[in-house]
């Protein structure tokens, strides 16, 4: 958790500075991994040559030091291909890699600047339908949440909202829901594969006491426009089988 925090901290702080011109010349303490640099007032951002990708971690970690030392910056953005680094130093003033960021994300959709959005404005909004079925009866509810993203792109939680509609009856549910986004996109395609689980109390208009709903979720995410079309499969102890569709507007993508 100490990491997170630290990689947040970097995000929304570092890398948002003014940058300077890149160097027009390509000075000794690169060694010759980096084409050019960028400067902000706390940050560098490096970009790397092809020979940089087959260096070791721990000679990385040398070559980086180097280069902060030299340039007085606590912060090293690394750039080459479709990744970026994040490095920086830490409560003890050693180097650290603080994350690995892979472009091709399918939230992140290849910008670093859609990772600082993320981290100042993690917030996100869903609606959608769900279909219910049953040997008895199916029915349909309209879904909304609002949540907030924990871990960059990858894990979110949210304040769920239902109102379902049956052959017979309406009802009303209310609960959170938490879902894990894989790192295994289809890059072609921007499509992410999705686990989750959720809680919520279920009250309909027969005036019973309603009860409460465990639920387990999976399914894909597909990034499209300013947000996903997510579609997936759920199962709730108390709601049965259930088949979804909906779409997420995240305020910070492009």
């Amino acid at each position: 958790m100490k990491k997170l925090y630290t990689i947040l901290l970097v995000l929304a702080t570092g890398y948002c500075c003014s940058a300077q011109p890149a160097a027009t010349d390509n000075p000794s303490f690169l060694n010759g991994y980096f084409k050019s640099y960028t400067v902000g007032a706390t940050s560098v951002h490096l970009y790397a040559d092809s020979l940089y990708s087959m260096v070791s971690p721990q000679s990385k970690l040398l070559v980086i030091d180097n280069i902060l030392i030299r340039l007085n910056k606590r912060i090293a953005f690394v750039s080459y291909g479709s990744k970026r680094e994040i490095w920086g130093k830490d409560a003890s003033n050693t180097v650290v890699v603080l994350d690995t960021l892979d472009m091709n994300r399918v939230h992140l959709e290849r910008t670093i600047d859609n990772a600082q959005k993320l981290i100042k404005h993690p917030w996100f909004f869903y609606y959608g339908g769900q279909g219910m079925f049953s040997k008895d009866a199916g029915s349909f509810s309209a879904n909304l949440r609002v949540g907030s993203f924990l871990l960059l792109d990858r894990w979110d939680i949210a304040l769920s909202q239902s109102f379902n509609v049956g052959s017979e009856t309406a009802s009303l549910s209310t609960g959170i829901m938490s879902k894990y986004y894989f790192p295994m996109e289809i890059k072609q395609q921007r499509i992410a594969p999705y686990l989750g689980s959720g809680v919520s109390f279920m009250y309909d208009d027969s005036g019973g006491s309603g009860q409460f709903n465990f639920s387990i979720l999976a399914g894909v995410s597909w990034a499209l426009g300013p947000g996903s079309l997510d579609t997936g499969l759920q199962y709730g102890n108390a709601s049965g089988f259930s088949a979804t569709v909906g779409y997420t507007f995240f305020p910070w993508r492009n």
